[in-house]
């Protein structure tokens, strides 16, 4: 460029001097005329800082749109109509009583994966209460921080009627009542009408927030607390609901400004926003611009604007993932395991096979779960990550394999001479026929079981169905015989341990068994103490739901998170605190100029 630009230069002064002198044109190479070096400038040292937790780290920059990659669309706009955790809009622009510890998490202690989307009270902080205190068995006052206001989103009609009002207490005792008590709600779907008796929730006065509920229950008035996002109430009387984009109104990081259904999602920064920064508490939150949501349902289409840099961030299973890192190395990755997949039996029907133990530890020795792994995961995975996943806030409750009792480590080693023996013993020495519901992203996964149970004489009919209704037929407990994927014990969400072996939804098997009810109500009792007690009691309960063998399970998987090289301060999060979804992108920054080195583009 710099040769071109001399001989540019050289051809006009050439062209401007007087007609009789004759023309000189500078050839690239020629000795005669040597082309000056341009000095090289060294790059600009990088600002250092000490974050909150003492480390010596680069000065976060403000500026960028993060560009997120989703395969399908945002779900909805308002939480009382749908399920909190698919509501991702929401984690941007509204905000809930307390929040997950962005500083204990990878980016900083890790102390927490904040991966799983689980509730963990002693990594939890204020929110807009900006603390609280325990009244009595049932009873919690939150006290609601001053200064907070809504957001003046000139996209919004909602935020028009608003203005930007300040928060205070009745929007929030408005909005946990909302949530609470909207029909057809997350909350009135996953509480009985007994276990909703006892709760409620007001204003005391306009910064002070009372929440009850039965003593059994009032642990869960934390849960929630990071869980339901605070709105208000004159534009759910105006507008009814949020089910419309454009009523998006709150107090967080960022504004929705647009929304094309299926495509593309648009968020701006809130230049009004009043939250400093957990590791840079100099700084107000948030550093990026904006964000992209788009929705890319093609794999091959997202894995293609992940290598070309138009995307920051996608998740991948492995064999994608392997693809990925050969073809951009320096493209950034977090891999961890992920909870077993299962083929769940029902147990509450005597008549069937798998009613006899001998049956289940049959069905079990006869796969051979090092060589699934090793082919259908290439050998990056896990034998057993279950009935909880090995993460860092769940070590205290898992057992590894080696640990278990012999009887139960040899359901994960290949028998199938055994499992044939078994199964003559039980009466079927000819095995027998069965079948398993399932849908069309796991056919492969039951293919391979099929074909090892042929082996031993179990021939299992695969019936494939759309995944809405599978999902139908699983939530009323409608399956004939056995569910693929199935309850491989409560992986990531251990606080939800009934979900899995009582008359949760997600107890696929139908467990009914008196040591885990006896568990359950246990658990129910704990009252305050719950956080610090559930681990102790699943620790010792764990090991006898893997030796029960309700459920087959398959090798434990990775996963994968990549983002590109300018995403700074990100390790791999997740939901940061009680089911937030992507609010991980609120804490991230990004590098524009290492950006525009690599990809020409800011």
């Amino acid at each position: 460029m710099l040769v071109s630009w001399f001989m540019v230069v050289s051809l006009v002064l050439a062209s401007c001097a007087p007609a009789e002198e004759e023309e000189v044109v500078v050839v690239p190479g020629e000795e005669e005329e040597e082309v000056p070096v341009e000095e090289e400038v060294a790059p600009p040292e990088k600002e250092m800082i000490r974050d909150s937790l003492g480390r010596l780290v680069e000065k976060p920059k403000y500026g960028g749109v993060f560009v997120y990659c989703a395969s399908t669309p945002i779900r909805g706009f308002d939480e009382a109509n749908t399920m909190s955790y698919q509501a991702y809009a929401n984690k941007f622009t509204n905000e809930e009583l307390i929040t997950g510890d962005w500083t204990k998490g990878p980016t900083g202690t890790n102390e927490i994966s904040w991966l799983a989307g689980d509730f963990a009270l002693d990594a939890e902080i204020g929110g807009v209460a900006e603390s609280w205190e325990i009244l009595d068995e049932k009873t919690v006052r939150f006290h609601i921080r001053k200064g907070i206001h809504f957001a003046l989103n000139p996209a919004s009609e909602a935020s028009q009627l608003l203005g930007s009002r300040e928060l205070n207490a009745h929007d929030v005792a408005y909005s946990l009542r909302r949530h609470f008590l909207t029909p057809g709600c997350y909350m009135q779907a996953v509480h009985t009408a007994e276990e909703q008796k006892g709760w409620d929730a007001w204003a005391e006065d306009d910064w002070t927030v009372i929440h009850q509920w039965n003593p059994e229950l009032a642990r869960v008035i934390f849960e929630y607390s990071d869980f339901c996002a605070i709105v208000a109430e004159e534009v759910i009387e105006k507008y009814g609901d949020m089910r419309d984009w454009r009523v998006s109104h709150g107090t967080g990081p960022f504004m929705l400004v647009d929304h094309v259904e299926g495509s593309c999602t648009t968020f701006v920064r809130n230049p009004d926003y009043w939250r400093k920064h957990p590791l840079y508490p100099e700084d107000t939150m948030p550093y990026l611009d904006g964000i992209k949501y788009l929705i890319i349902p093609d794999l091959s289409t997202r894995l293609s604007a992940m290598r070309t840099g138009k995307i920051d961030y996608l998740a991948l299973e492995w064999e994608d993932a392997q693809s990925l890192i050969a073809t951009n190395p320096e493209i950034k990755y977090f891999e961890y395991p992920t909870s077993s997949r299962a083929i769940s039996m029902r147990m509450d029907d005597p008549a069937m096979p798998w009613h006899d133990k001998r049956v289940r530890y049959a069905l079990s020795f006869a796969l051979d779960q090092q060589a699934i792994l090793d082919t259908l995961y290439g050998g990056r995975g896990m034998i057993l990550s279950a009935p909880v996943v090995p993460w860092a806030e769940f070590m205290d409750m898992y057992t590894p394999l080696e640990e278990l009792p012999k009887s139960t480590q040899e359901l994960y080693e290949y028998h199938p001479d055994k499992a044939k023996q078994l199964l003559a013993e039980a009466g079927y020495p000819d095995g027998f026929s069965c079948k398993v519901v399932t849908y069309a992203d796991y056919v492969d996964e039951v293919s391979i079981i099929k074909d090892y149970w042929e082996k031993i004489g179990v021939d299992l009919e695969i019936d494939v169905r759309e995944f809405a209704v599978w999902t139908g037929i699983t939530q009323r407990k409608k399956q004939e015989e056995m569910v693929y994927p199935g309850s491989s014990g409560v992986g990531s969400q251990p606080a939800k341990f009934s979900n899995f072996y009582s008359v949760g939804y997600l107890n696929y098997s139908l467990v009914d068994d008196p040591r885990c009810k006896e568990a359950i109500e246990a658990l129910d009792k704990l009252g305050w103490d719950y956080y610090e007690e559930y681990p102790k009691i699943l620790k010792d309960l764990f090991p006898y739901i893997l030796g029960e063998c309700w459920s087959v399970l398959m090798p434990g998987r990775y996963t994968y998170k990549f983002w590109q090289p300018w995403v700074q301060d990100y390790s791999g999060e997740g939901s940061v605190g009680y089911y937030n979804g992507v609010n991980w992108i609120n804490y991230v920054w990004m590098d524009e100029d290492l950006k525009y080195e690599m990809t020409g583009r800011r």
